[in-house]
């Protein structure tokens, strides 16, 4: 009697050694499709992820583009309109003196009627003296309009190149900020995730059963995948910093 109980406690003995078998494997099963259930969901952020920052660098491209394509188009609506300045100053200054001409040849007609009806010599030598003084006058004049309308085209131009060289300067100087900031938080967090991966260490070297182990390796595991995620996104800030910047300005 006490042998047969013995082997019936021996048989349900092994029959729970089974189950529980079945069980630990039903678990790990179950426990490798989530974790590849989740890798599959990570995957698929970092796919969309990286979709958006591409769009969103070809978006900012566009812009960039757009910006200096309107301030081009802008210069050159400002250099044709004191260009055309230019030429209506040089043409009022050329009728002006024009008419100044056409007045002294008329008052020389007039006063060579007059001089020709008396003939003095000291009023015909007058005439052409005044008309001699007065026809330089009139070129002095149109000379100096037209070096005014020269000085004010090229003041205008430097003014406006001066302006564009400043905003750009400026605009580069708060890109400047904004990558270094970016590289400085990146950085920090890596520094972060270093010091969590050093405490997990230690913690799996405390650890006394197989679950705490799991637990730590699990966490571990969750860091590794950070770091690599930081690491791309500084990757990416520095190769976008190298197609900007030259070679000897590391953040231009």
């Amino acid at each position: 009697m006490a042998q047969s109980e013995k082997r019936e406690n021996s048989v349900l003995f092994s029959l729970r050694e089974l189950r529980s078998i079945e069980e630990t494997r039903v678990k790990e099963e179950e426990d490798a499709a989530k974790t590849a259930e989740e890798a599959r969901i990570r995957q698929r952020m970092e796919e969309e992820r990286k979709a958006k920052d591409a769009e969103e660098y070809r978006r900012q491209q566009e812009l960039e583009a757009a910006r200096l394509e309107r301030e081009t188009a802008e210069a050159r609506v400002r250099e044709e309109g004191l260009r055309i300045q230019e030429t209506e100053a040089r043409a009022r200054a050329e009728h002006q003196a024009q008419l100044e001409a056409a007045r002294l040849q008329h008052e020389m007609e007039i006063r060579k009627t007059e001089a020709s009806k008396k003939r003095p010599v000291a009023l015909v030598v007058a005439m052409l003296i005044f008309a001699v003084v007065t026809a330089g006058a009139v070129i002095f004049m149109v000379q100096r309009s037209n070096e005014k309308a020269e000085a004010d085209r090229k003041r205008a131009i430097a003014e406006d190149n001066a302006k564009k060289d400043r905003e750009l300067r400026e605009q580069k100087e708060r890109e400047t900020a904004e990558l270094k900031a970016t590289v400085e938080g990146l950085i920090a967090a890596q520094k972060d995730l270093d010091k969590q991966m050093a405490e997990s260490e230690r913690q799996l070297a405390a650890a006394t059963s197989q679950a705490d182990r799991d637990k730590v390796a699990a966490r571990q595991a969750d860091i590794r995948r950070q770091q690599r995620e930081a690491q791309a996104r500084l990757d990416k800030v520095k190769a976008g910093v190298k197609l900007r910047c030259p070679p000897d300005q590391p953040l231009c």
